[in-house]
């Protein structure tokens, strides 16, 4: 869904992509601060249980996420090992994300399960495109940035009401399993 608009955030991140290249930021280095800030989100919401904080880290490792791509296709240096490195990473932080809502109070089975299936789409991607099958990218209903923005609901919820930021993450756990079903199919059918 996001993938869509991803076209027009361009417009702010490349500014944002030069100015860092500029001043010798590189891609990789973006990428270690967005999970260098996924840790410390996880201890802010596991150790010291505040959301506010919580949601500022969730932002911005996000946004590192978003800016590291950028970096390396005007840098020049994008290629397999930050791509490998970016990715690698990429599924540590989304562990970061989901479990620091053990420190909201969440069931510790619905964690684990909203861990395995956020991987499980992740994976469905890269092993569909190992194999040669593209156009996975939009495949679902909800992807890693879905899945981001779901989870800043959730924080932003929990703020009035952990019970609402609860049902929440049950609806976020049925969406994610029916997007895994959805690449599942969409993947089994289009291999040769």
């Amino acid at each position: 869904m996001l993938t869509r608009i991803r076209k027009q955030s361009k417009k702010i991140l490349l500014p944002i992509a030069r100015a860092l290249i500029k001043i010798k930021i590189n891609a990789n280095t973006i990428t270690f601060v967005g999970l260098i800030l996924s840790l410390i989100y996880l201890i802010v919401l596991v150790f010291f249980k505040n959301p506010i904080l919580g949601l500022v880290l969730l932002l911005l490792s996000g946004f590192m996420d978003a800016i590291d791509g950028e970096v390396a296709r005007l840098s020049g240096s994008a290629g397999s090992k930050g791509s490998f490195l970016d990715s690698s990473l990429d599924r540590i932080e989304d562990m970061n994300y989901i479990l620091g809502l053990l420190g909201l109070g969440f069931p510790s089975l619905l964690v684990g399960l909203l861990i395995g299936i956020s991987i499980t789409i992740s994976y469905l991607r890269a092993k569909a495109e190992s194999l040669g099958l593209k156009k996975i990218e939009g495949r679902g209903l909800i992807e890693r940035g879905e899945r981001i923005i779901i989870l800043f609901v959730i924080l932003l919820v929990s703020i009035f009401s952990v019970l609402i930021s609860l049902y929440i993450a049950y609806i976020f756990l049925i969406l994610s399993i029916v997007t895994v079903i959805q690449r599942f199919i969409y993947i089994y059918f289009n291999l040769s």
